[in-house]
């Protein structure tokens, strides 16, 4: 991943990732090569401790998972999914995307 792809968080990455730990990640490529693998994990294992922390607060659970009933869900989340996409991934989601926005003009007007 380059920069930009690595700096787009999501909301779960918001609610899950701490500053600390943002820190703790920039410092390990200058560790020494013998410290890397153990500073990781220590770094992936305060990622899962936040999580089920996360996961323990229904009501942080319940933002985390909303998204307007209203709208095309599908379409929402492949336009979610294009900042992590490389342009032909981005082309395939955009196909998808017009697709599913075809299917659901389709079912409003017949149903």
């Amino acid at each position: 991943m380059d920069h930009n792809e690595t700096s787009t968080f999501t909301p779960f990455d918001y609610m899950t990732q701490t500053r600390e730990l943002q820190m703790l990640k920039t410092m390990l490529p200058y560790m020494k090569d013998t410290q890397k693998k153990q500073f990781a994990i220590l770094i992936k294992y305060m990622e899962l401790q936040n999580t089920v922390q996360v996961f323990s607060q229904e009501d942080k659970v319940m933002s985390m998972c909303s998204v307007d009933e209203g709208s095309n869900n599908m379409v929402a989340m492949l336009n979610d999914l294009r900042v992590f996409c490389t342009s032909k991934e981005q082309e395939t989601i955009d196909m998808l995307a017009n697709m599913f926005s075809m299917l659901e003009t389709y079912e409003t007007i017949f149903s």
